[in-house]
């Protein structure tokens, strides 16, 4: 088997290698481009969830707020 060494942890890898199996970084620029796109529409789905649940927990705040203002629950 053929090898070279990772460019970002100097571990051996196959020559025809597109990701290091030790660190995880793909070694083909048009791979790296799209994995980082992948990971960035993937941050901001789960950013937009947790904006999702902060909202849905304030609204809860908030009527209870007002069930305890009104009732003196």
């Amino acid at each position: 088997m053929i090898t070279k060494n990772c460019p970002y942890c100097a571990e051996e890898i196959h020559i025809d290698a597109k990701k290091c199996k030790h660190c995880g970084e793909y070694l083909d620029d048009n791979l790296r481009k799209k994995n980082q796109e992948k990971e960035s529409k993937e941050q901001k789905i789960i950013v937009e969830q947790k904006r999702g649940g902060l909202m849905t927990f304030l609204i809860v705040l908030a009527i209870v707020a007002l069930l305890i203002v009104l009732f003196g629950v």
